[in-house]
């Protein structure tokens, strides 16, 4: 399991950067346990933090767009389900949700720990079961037309775009709650692949300042949609279009 360590930026925060690396020290993990060196007070709960631009132009071709900018709006909640008096913190597989637009503003949905002092440890499960209610989407006219065929895989979906168009192009974009991401973008045939996170991390950091920037450094860029839930796909051509709402569920197939 690869270990996110998440710390603040700043003259200020040095008291956060000692807390955190305080509880690193005196923890141990394993692939579905987090031990201890002594019992802690944690609630076992769900992390949210939700991240928008203030300020920034638009970037990238196609209907999506991102924005570039520096300051943005950042809010944190961690909802606790139930505490626990423990020195060993179990790992039990839990949907997680992730979407973060290359700009570094989306959400992060993550399951985990909150320690009395504000750290909190938390982590995703890339086990993945896809259901498409439709394998094909077609969109377009007798001139424009594309068709998307589309296959699960273990760690996202395949996509084929078949194409003939006169003018224009062929885009698929992939939707969440948050976020939407460009995945293809053609006037020719092609195809694509779009994976999830297919790695367990573990994400240390605190209440105050972990967020969807935060994590995106933290796993060298990442940018995009993963995750458990609900997500929309969307073949355009001109302005006809088709989509589906699709679900990923836990576990594998």
């Amino acid at each position: 399991m690869e270990i996110l360590t998440v710390l603040p930026r700043g003259p200020f925060s040095g008291r956060i950067k000692r807390v955190v690396h305080d509880v690193i020290s005196k923890t141990e993990v394993s692939d579905d346990t987090i031990v201890f060196s002594e019992k802690v007070t944690a609630q076992f709960g769900i992390f949210r933090s939700v991240s928008s631009v203030l300020v920034g132009s638009k970037i990238w071709r196609g209907s999506p767009g991102y924005l570039s900018g520096w300051l943005f709006n950042t809010s944190r909640e961690f909802s606790p389900d139930q505490r626990v008096v423990s020195g060993e913190l179990p790992l039990p597989s839990s949907p997680y949700r992730v979407e973060i637009s290359p700009n570094g503003a989306g959400l992060i949905e993550l399951p985990g720990y909150r320690l009395d002092n504000g750290v909190v440890i938390l982590y995703v499960t890339p086990e993945y079961r896809f259901h498409f209610p439709r394998e094909v989407l077609n969109a377009g006219d007798v001139e424009n037309y594309a068709q998307l065929s589309l296959k699960p895989t273990q760690n996202g979906f395949n996509g084929i775009v078949d194409v003939n168009i006169r003018k224009g192009y062929a885009e698929v974009i992939l939707r969440g709650r948050a976020v939407e991401d460009q995945v293809f973008l053609d006037e020719r045939s092609g195809d694509f692949t779009y994976r999830f996170i297919k790695d367990p991390l573990l994400v240390v950091s605190h209440e105050k300042v972990l967020s969807p920037q935060g994590f995106q450094k933290a796993l060298n860029g990442f940018m995009g949609l993963s995750g458990h839930g609900d997500f929309t796909i969307c073949l355009k051509v001109g302005k006809q279009k088709d989509d589906m709402t699709f679900s990923v569920r836990l576990g594998e197939e």
